[in-house]
This record gives C-alpha cells, structure tokens and sequence, in this order.
C-alpha cells in the first residue's frame, strides 16, 4: 500500500474548510438568499384584522390571525339574518373584526342583524370560532347541527 505524500494529504484535510467558508458567505450579492443572490420577497401579510389561510383537517381553511384558531360559518346564517345569536353565540363566538378592519378578498365587515355589534363575513357568511376547539388549527365544530343547518370550516 501507497502512502499519500504529507503535501497532498494537507490538501485534502482542507478542502472541505475552504468549501464550508465560501458556501456559509453566500458568494455576495446582499439583500438576501434566494437563488443567485436575488432578494428573497417577504411574504404579504394577510390585510388588518382578517383571517389568514392555513391547512386545518386536511385542507386550507380561514383562522384568526391572532390566535390562529379555526373559523366556521353556520350554512343556514346571513348577514341579514343571523340564526345564531343569544346563548348560542356562548358556543360560536363571532370573529368580531379588530379596529381598523378593511374588505378585502371576499371579506366584509356587517352589523350583525340581533344587534349586538359587527362582524367579519366571507362571501356572506359571517364567520364565528367554537368553544370546543382548544388550540389552533383544530375542527372540532365541523358538522355540528344548529338551527336547521350545520357549521362548516371556513375554506377559501
């Protein structure tokens, strides 16, 4: 067996320093790290006040942007004519909007119809959180019948 001469193997035992050094600089082109050194574009956050998309039982769905709790709508509710309202919103609170709240993408701020303040809708169902969920991202409040209609997850 050939031994390797101490020049050669001095090389080697650095090769993989100096390729460390030149990968952990990135190579230049400041601002960020994507690819060739172009900046990286931060992510657009969700305007003030509305939900904001993320996967819930299997799918995208709407949570609350403070909580990341899961929103849902009753199929049988309206802006117009809330069928949930009284003890029932002990159960589904609204997702009442935060001051400052636009519409936008499909969002609307309403007056909710018994008259107890406003509301965040989608596409014409207000939207509401349930008391049974005990942490983000949970669905537990999906098909629960109410009122001659059942709750669902808010889905884009």
């Amino acid at each position: 067996m050939e031994s390797l001469p101490i020049m050669q193997f001095k090389w080697i035992t650095t090769l993989p320093v100096v390729a460390f050094a030149f990968v952990a600089c990135g190579g230049g082109g400041g601002g960020g790290g994507g690819a060739y050194g172009n900046p990286i574009p931060a992510p657009t956050p969700a305007p003030q006040g509305l939900p904001v998309q993320q996967n819930v039982a299997g799918g995208a769905a709407w949570v609350s942007p403070g909580n990341n709790h899961t929103l849902y709508y009753l199929d049988v509710d309206t802006p117009k004519g809330a069928k949930c309202s009284g003890g029932c919103l002990n159960v589904w609170p609204v997702f009442a909007p935060s001051s400052g709240t636009m519409p936008a993408n499909g969002f609307t701020v309403v007056d909710r119809s018994d008259g107890t303040g406003k509301q965040v809708d989608f596409h014409s169902h207000p939207l509401y959180y349930y008391s049974g969920d005990g942490g983000p991202d949970e669905s537990n409040g999906n098909g629960i019948p109410l009122a001659g209609g059942h709750w669902h997850v808010a889905r884009p």
